[in-house]
């Protein structure tokens, strides 16, 4: 997990306890009626417009986002350069021997030492990204699918918690569940919403960019040795992807 995911998670969740604890009791703010009814009905919704596959696939990639760390675009225009000036003095085949940390920067100089056309490495490139697009697009979708229901849900469990209360007007004993009913759920659909499913689907977002650029810079860096080209123009041109801070990081280095 990033430092900036964990920041947020630890800061975000603190404040509300926080707030919880000096408003009260955290007790107070727990009912499991409350959390079946909104993180069980908007799970329930969701899977409705997901197969079961898709559905398991999304988590998947969810907690990939959230845990595993994608490799800085810098260290990657290092690593093509290195490459770009290893064959530019020796030959391709000599990249062979180099130890390349990126793993799909590596298995696309294997197909450059193995010979393959510079066409076919292309589409090969052009399919990772549409893959990885089209996985990062429906995970994303199904986390803004439970980030929209949650709210709903809560606001389903507001009403029951208020029909609870109208149908026992007369016993006062069943009018305390039936109110913590009705407005802990409301808090628990937007506090589910807003601090889990909306932040996990904009991580993701960010990831697919994240990961998307390095597959351009990969894209143009293996086209760039395969034509031959200068490893200061390589460079250059590598930079030109990178955001401004960035491009800062890789002029120091």
């Amino acid at each position: 997990m990033d430092l900036g995911t964990l920041i947020g998670f630890v800061g975000g969740t603190g404040l509300v306890l926080l707030v919880m604890m000096l408003s009260g009791s955290l007790m107070m703010y727990w009912d499991f009626l409350s959390i079946l009814i909104v993180l069980g009905g908007a799970a329930f919704s969701t899977l409705m417009k997901w197969n079961l596959g898709h559905a398991i696939g999304s988590i998947k990639v969810g907690m990939k986002a959230l845990f595993n760390t994608v490799d800085e675009p810098t260290q990657i225009i290092d690593e093509i350069i290195s490459l770009a000036d290893t064959a530019r003095k020796n030959s391709i085949l000599a990249l062979e021997k180099v130890e390349i940390q990126n793993s799909f920067l590596a298995k696309m100089v294997r197909y450059m030492v193995d010979g393959y056309d510079q066409g076919v490495i292309n589409e090969i490139i052009d399919v990772e990204m549409m893959s990885l697009s089209r996985r990062h697009k429906t995970g994303r979708q199904m986390f803004d699918d439970m980030a929209e229901a949650c709210p709903a849900f809560g606001m389903i469990g507001t009403v029951i918690g208020l029909i609870v209360i109208m149908a026992n007007l007369s016993d006062p004993d069943k009018i305390g569940p039936g109110l913590a009913v009705a407005l802990i759920t409301t808090l628990y659909g937007s506090l589910m919403a807003n601090m889990i499913f909306i932040p996990l689907s904009g991580k993701l977002k960010l990831r697919s960019g994240e990961e998307m650029v390095n597959l351009t810079l990969i894209k143009e860096g293996v086209n760039a040795i395969l034509g031959g080209e200068n490893p200061r123009t390589i460079r250059q041109k590598l930079d030109s992807f990178l955001t401004p801070s960035d491009g800062a990081e890789s002029e120091a280095a």
